[in-house]
């Protein structure tokens, strides 16, 4: 050390540090550096994964009406599938499905002959038209029609099927259903267009009646060819079984649309149980701010309720 210390003095010598030195190379990136960064990569791709699983257990909770618990957060990811039942969707599964769409409704993906279809008649939403375009069709209805006094058949205690607008029938038939068109025209030229037309001697507008046809063994002897109701889960829960299930139809409207046009209809159909002729002096607002009563109509239908009744949609 003393002589590196006398040479460097009498020579005048500087060092340099090693770190300013030009000859040195630029240091490489440090493992740490890298490691940080594929860390992050495997982050975002466990994140990607996640989501991409909690979205595929969605999917099959909704196609195999079962109840797969989804993942909060990562961590709880692999807890979940822990605890995920099995696939035990052929009518062992626990569903969020009320009890009669789960045991007495075959879902649309296995629709087959087996199943009756009940069409699902919301008031003013075109339920009388698909009435018309049924009967075109040549299918055998079960409806408020069946049961009419006038034909003699509603106290039968067998399912018979008959044709009430055949040529030997009054000129003044008429299905009561919410077709203004259909009661003003009840003349021999509309009723000839009709004489196809065939019913079961039954009413699946009412309670009473569907408890009839329940008793007659409606569904079983597989002689309507659809069902038309008001009332979804009535029908549903008694004229089919886990042995006859049946399939739901409907057709559906704007729900402004349809108060309005029930408002004004009710006003004048006289042939409805739910005549309102009182309504001609009362404004639309008026109507709708004191007397309407339909709120959350289609969910009171679905779930049993009367249109009085709360629904909790919590």
């Amino acid at each position: 050390p003393n002589r590196l210390s006398i040479a460097r003095n009498k020579y005048n010598i500087t060092m340099i540090p090693r770190e300013t030195s030009y000859h040195t190379r630029p240091r490489k990136t440090t493992t740490a550096t890298t490691s940080t960064h594929h860390n992050r990569k495997y982050q975002n791709l466990r994140i990607s994964l996640a989501i991409l699983l909690t979205l595929t257990l969605s999917l099959l909770s909704i196609l195999l009406d079962i109840d797969l618990p989804l993942p909060s957060s990562r961590t709880s990811l692999r807890r979940s599938l822990q605890t995920a039942p099995k696939l035990r969707y052929l009518g062992r599964s626990h569903s969020a499905l009320l009890p009669y769409a789960h045991h007495n409704l075959r879902r649309i993906k296995l629709l087959d002959d087996s199943a009756t279809p009940l069409f699902w008649h919301i008031p003013k939403s075109g339920g009388t038209t698909a009435k018309r375009l049924y009967d075109c069709f040549g299918l055998t209805l079960a409806n408020r029609l069946g049961a009419d006094p006038r034909y003699g058949l509603h106290d039968k205690e067998e399912i018979v099927v008959f044709h009430p607008f055949d040529s030997s029938s009054s000129n003044n038939d008429n299905d009561g259903d919410d077709n203004a068109r259909e009661h003003s025209s009840s003349n021999n030229s509309n009723n000839s267009s009709r004489n196809n037309a065939k019913f079961v001697n039954v009413d699946t507008t009412t309670q009473e009646g569907i408890l009839r046809a329940e008793r007659l063994g409606l569904v079983p002897s597989r002689k309507a060819d659809i069902i038309f109701s008001s009332d979804v889960y009535f029908a549903s829960d008694h004229l089919f079984d886990e042995s006859h299930r049946g399939t739901i139809l409907a057709l559906f409207r704007q729900p402004i649309d349809r108060l309005v046009s029930k408002f004004y209809y009710l006003q004048t159909a006289t042939w409805e149980r739910t005549y309102r002729p009182e309504w001609k002096d009362m404004s639309l607002l008026e109507w709708a701010e004191k007397v309407n009563g339909d709120e959350n109509f289609l969910v009171k239908k679905i779930v049993g309720k009367k249109l009085r009744e709360e629904v909790d949609l919590g």
